[in-house]
């Protein structure tokens, strides 16, 4: 397993404050599922898509807040249920390769996991 660089966690950092910053701001995160729209209507590769080379939930257990982050280039991220969290633990963290795509607010809107057999 390769170490992750300091250059990689100094982004997900910033990416972490950022986004703590406008839930602040803005109040408490939306539920996720609260907003999503069905796939086949949605134009979910319309600001960007790429290969997740990382990928980490935050499991808050002081909260029911849980966030699925994917790095691809900057890092993403994604307000997941405690079942969707279980269900990416299961699927993403046994994939060979996981690709995403983001909106404009770099929120994760689809993720395909690939596994080679």
């Amino acid at each position: 397993m390769s170490e992750i660089s300091l250059e990689i966690m100094q982004q997900l950092e910033h990416a972490q404050a950022s986004l703590a910053q406008s839930m602040m701001a803005g109040g408490p995160p939306i539920a996720a599922g609260a907003t999503t729209t069905n796939v086949a209507e949605s134009t979910f590769g319309a600001a960007g898509s790429g290969q997740a080379k990382y990928i980490l939930l935050d499991h808050y257990t002081t909260s029911a807040t849980r966030i699925l982050w994917a790095h691809s280039g900057d890092w993403r991220s994604a307000n997941v249920t405690n079942t969707e969290e279980q269900g990416l633990a299961q699927v993403a963290f046994a994939a060979n390769r996981v690709d995403l795509w983001w909106d404009n607010s770099n929120k994760i809107t689809l993720m395909r996991c690939w596994k080679n057999l």
